[in-house]
């Protein structure tokens, strides 16, 4: 991961692993079969953490956009706390992911509720916002949230906490900014949000 993901070969994983030729091949056909594999390995238990918290917050009547992203980032907190080395190699690893664009198909493919989960909270938290729009928002918010906490990992716990505190402020207000694109809203078919960034 210290090269970033896309400029690796598989036959440098194959010698940095100390595997003899082609036995990685034989394994996995291609770097993306490699990647959802290590996804796998690594998200299968985080992603538990964050549908349980995404659980929490869709049983609320009134969720707001600061609580759908706390679901999000608590777990990945959690990690960072009780192991700092661990948590940043692990927000390292997956944001240079994000940034290679090698994640959304694995969690459409093997994590298929907990991308619907997380979609249907912010359109119900942002209606003002087209989908196109929220898409490609949470796109962002999603890689900066991993590229932020993975520099966090040398902070106290009070420069932790407030880091994560104004993390979470950041990007609900980002995802509820007013959509100036003139690509239609949802406005009409729900509430406006009311959290601190709706302009309410």
């Amino acid at each position: 991961a210290a090269h970033g993901v896309g400029s690796v070969s598989m036959r440098a994983i194959q010698s940095a692993a100390g595997l003899s030729v082609g036995s990685l091949q034989y394994h996995f056909k291609t770097e993306a079969e490699l990647v959802a594999a290590v996804m796998e390995r690594r998200l299968s238990p985080m992603i538990e953490r964050h549908e349980k918290e995404l659980e929490a917050v869709a049983s609320k009547v009134d969720p707001s956009s600061e609580e759908v992203i706390g679901a999000l980032i608590r777990p990945l907190v959690e990690l960072l706390v009780s192991d700092r080395d661990r948590g940043h190699r692990y927000l390292t690893l997956m944001h240079r992911l994000q940034l290679g664009h090698h994640t959304e198909q694995v969690f459409l493919t093997r994590w298929p509720e907990f991308a619907k989960t997380t979609q249907s909270l912010l359109e119900q938290v942002l209606p003002h916002v087209a989908e196109p729009t929220l898409a490609l928002r949470f796109d962002l918010a999603w890689e900066t949230m991993l590229g932020s906490l993975a520099r966090a990992s040398d902070l106290s716990p009070s420069e932790l906490d407030n880091h994560v505190s104004e993390l979470i402020d950041y990007l609900s207000g980002a995802l509820a900014a007013p959509q100036t694109s003139k690509r239609p809203s949802r406005a009409g078919k729900q509430s406006a949000p009311t959290g601190p960034a709706s302009g309410k």
